[in-house]
């Protein structure tokens, strides 16, 4: 990794930075539907940076289709996954969650509840929770998620990237082997390669179609080997984002993961997207000024990638993204222009 100093270059992009300044987005400006409101955005991933993009998008009044990853076994969704046997529900939760219509916000805070006490019941999330009973009760997971975007009036499509229950391992650079996401997340070592088991899963068919309709496929910020990977390790879904003829944007983490991703720059970052499918696929990277490195950006354009680098982290918490700073950035980026984005309301 460079040890340039770090600068705020001119990109030509000066997203706002105040809530005020980006409430003015098309859904809450325009009298009619602008270009974004038909634009067919597809984000894939896992963790919380997917849900993050999810909002940003709905705030530009798109609907937005999540793809989600089921390789997730930590906490009350690796709980419910050992002791019932179901696909791992909390990555698909916080989705449903966040596409949630206004009208159901409340319900969708009750979604998100979480235990803080209680014998066999703390830790768990009451949308959790429910997701495991509505399997059990249609026995299929794939009509329990149908069943709560119904509920929850969402606005775009949460869709598994599979419903094969996978489970993730992989090795360090110390050559160590490492058995699930969980454990992949929390590794003190710099993570080599991940593999899935079972090897080749079959892909949900809707997942897939949504990448090949796709006008834009953003790859969200997260845990890259245990969020995003595990979608790119199964075939067709790998498959579907090469074949598409969407824009992929690579959105950059604000923060390496300790050992996970230890001293990893942008360009480390696409060229392990590419080793695991997606080689000169990726055509723009939206990239934090706490990841800007002259050289790196450099190296990116030579192969013909777009770079935008601006204000992204969090104020409140710099390890993660601004969902509002997320939206200002997105228009550009999708190469869709709202006129209205901006103005005063």
């Amino acid at each position: 990794m460079s040890n340039s100093p770090l600068k705020k270059p001119k990109t030509g992009f000066e997203p706002a930075t105040k809530q005020s300044e980006v409430a003015q987005t098309c859904s809450s400006v325009c009298e009619s539907p602008c270009q974004l409101s038909d634009h067919k955005l597809v984000a894939i991933g896992g963790g919380t940076g997917l849900p993050l993009v999810l909002s940003a998008a709905r705030s530009l009044g798109m609907a937005p289709t999540a793809v989600v990853s089921m390789a997730d076994d930590g906490g009350s969704t690796g709980r419910l996954r050992r002791e019932l046997g179901m696909l791992p529900p909390g990555d698909v939760r916080n989705c449903l969650t966040a596409l949630a219509s206004p009208e159901k916000a409340e319900f969708a805070h009750l979604v998100d509840y979480r235990f803080t006490e209680g014998e066999g019941i703390s830790g768990h999330s009451l949308g959790n929770l429910m997701l495991a009973a509505a399997t059990d009760d249609l026995d299929s997971f794939e009509q329990a998620v149908k069943l709560f975007e119904d509920m929850l009036d969402v606005q775009g499509r949460v869709l598994p990237s599979s419903f094969e229950p996978l489970v993730l391992h992989g090795f360090d650079l110390d050559g160590e082997e490492i058995y699930g996401q969980a454990s992949l997340t929390c590794s003190t070592t710099a993570i080599a390669t991940v593999e899935i088991s079972p090897k080749n899963p079959a892909a949900n068919q809707e997942a897939v179609d949504a990448l090949r309709q796709a006008d834009t496929i953003v790859i969200a910020p997260g845990s890259l080997f245990s969020s995003i990977v595990p979608n790119l390790l199964i075939p067709d879904i790998a498959a579907a984002i090469r074949d598409s003829s969407a824009r992929v944007i690579y959105c950059c983490n604000v923060a390496n993961m300790k050992g996970e991703t230890a001293n990893f720059t942008a360009l480390d970052y696409i060229t392990t997207l590419a080793h695991y499918g997606l080689e000169k696929r990726v055509n723009a990277v939206l990239l934090p000024y706490s990841m800007h490195d002259d050289e790196v950006v450099a190296r990116l354009e030579a192969d013909g990638i777009q770079v935008v680098v601006t204000a992204l982290a969090s104020a409140h918490n710099p390890q993660h993204h601004d969902e509002h700073k997320l939206a200002s950035a997105l228009p550009a980026l999708t190469q869709t222009p709202c006129d209205h984005l901006g103005q005063e309301g």
